[in-house]
Formats: C-alpha cells, structure tokens, sequence
C-alpha cells in the first residue's frame, strides 16, 4: 500500500527535510531521545522491545473498558521505523503505519519485512482523507502530535483521528500538557547557537547530514508544542470522542510533561 497526500501537509518542506535527515543520522535515537544513547546508541531489540512494553500496557488498559470492539484495522501515525506498528500489529490483523519521512519508511520496511500485518507509506497531506471515515478500529500516535509546529495542526489531526474511528474503536495518544520555555540566552548557549546556525548554513549547502551530525554537533531541528489537557479533551468531545482514561502526568527528562489517553467513539 503507498498512500501519499497532497502538498506541504504536517509540516512544512523544512521540516519534512530534517525528519528526512534524523532518519539518516540516528533514526531510533529521534524517535526516543534517551540522552546516553544518542549517535546511535540504541540497540534495536531494546528499542523494539520499549514499543511492545507500551502497546502492552495501553493495550491492556483499553481493553479493561471493552475497547477495541473489533481487531481488524489500525493506523500508527508517524510511525518512525515502526516501533508501535508492529507492536500493533501483534493485536490488530492490518496495521498501517504512516510517516512524513521516505527514509523513515524505507527503513520501517526493513525492519519490519517479516512482521505480519504491516504496511507503511509516506503521508504528507494536512488531513487523513485518504482513509474512509470510521475505518480504523485503533489509531496510535506516541510523541508525534507534539512535534507538530502548531496547536492548530495538532487539533486538526485530533478530530482527524476521531472521523477515521470506528465506533467501538479507541484512539492510543500521547500529547505534551506543557513544555519549558527556552533557557535564557546566556553567553556560552548564545555561542552555541551561533554555531548551530553555522553548521545549519553549511547543511544547506549540501555538506552530509551524518558528517555535520557526528563531527559538529549539529542536530536538525526537532520543534515541540504542548496542548493542555483541558484542551485535548474539550476537542475530543467536539469531534465526538468520550476520553475513557489519561494517564497521571509523566516527566521526561528534558522537563517536557505529558498525558496518555485513550479515546472512544
């Protein structure tokens, strides 16, 4: 299956550009950003195992409220290499995982060749109007919405979700409920930043991204937006989603706090 939308979509062509260059430099690190294993550091069996451990317990949580109904169709949105999609894929009998990123993809193909169930395609439309409305019996998405530039397109990919459930399904979603302001521009980070924007300068000029990356500490950018929990919910209910449980606020390491929820219809 390969389903690609239309135009600049979730984010722009920048941004899509340096998703494209996290899969190249350190594709599982940009997924989760466990600080002692950046450059590579993770290792692949203990990066898909973090995947399952959480399809698991979301999984279990949801089913305590009689959710999924049915088990034959799933979305993983901004699947990465597809941690959760094949995770996923161990309860639902087709999972599709989407992802802004061609090399995103190619490498959840690898991955992910002999997993049953599977199915990946690159998506850069602003809405999921390639998927019938109440077509999906689970819709994941983990640490993704929060990358989204803006509160406006994290809302619209809420609703989207919600139209693309069926009723009786359950929507699987992990969103920020705060992330800290910018530390304040002292000295030492304003030289940092200098030199960040030197190294984005020369990345542009077509110097490789793994060159940049591992010899010069330059990182493609990676944006972060919050949305209040009253929020989530308030917008939910408007699509017609009922939040059946959240999840107690949870501290990452770089101070960002966030709620899991599942969601009905």
């Amino acid at each position: 299956m390969v389903l690609v939308g239309e135009g600049e979509g979730i984010v722009g062509g920048k941004d899509r550009r340096a998703w494209e260059d996290w899969a190249r430099v350190d594709p599982l690190w940009s997924v989760l950003t466990e600080p002692s294993l950046r450059f590579g550091g993770w290792d692949p069996e203990v990066f898909f195992t973090t995947g399952r451990e959480a399809i698991d317990e979301l999984w279990a949580r949801a089913a305590g409220h009689g959710l999924p109904q049915r088990r034959e169709s799933g979305l993983d949105f901004g699947c990465g290499v597809g941690r959760l999609t094949r995770a996923l894929a161990r309860y639902v009998r087709v999972v599709v995982g989407l992802d802004i990123a061609a090399p995103m993809i190619e490498q959840a193909r690898r991955w992910n060749q002999d997993v049953a169930g599977c199915e990946f395609a690159v998506h850069t439309g602003t809405d999921l109007r390639g998927f019938d409305t109440a077509s999906m019996d689970v819709v994941c998405s983990l640490f993704v919405l929060q990358h989204l530039a803006s509160v406006p397109a994290i809302e619209t990919y809420l609703r989207e979700f919600l139209r693309v459930l069926r009723p009786g399904g359950v929507v699987m979603l992990q969103l920020p409920c705060y992330v800290p302001p910018p530390a304040p521009r002292v000295t030492p980070r304003e030289r940092l930043a200098l030199r960040h924007r030197g190294t984005a300068s020369l990345r542009r000029l077509g110097i490789p991204a793994g060159f940049l990356y591992r010899r010069l500490g330059w990182t493609p950018p990676m944006p972060m937006t919050a949305l209040p929990d009253d929020r989530v919910t308030a917008v939910a209910a408007a699509a017609g989603g009922r939040t059946v449980w959240t999840s107690e606020v949870v501290t990452d390491h770089g101070g960002v706090r966030s709620r899991y929820y599942l969601i009905s219809r």
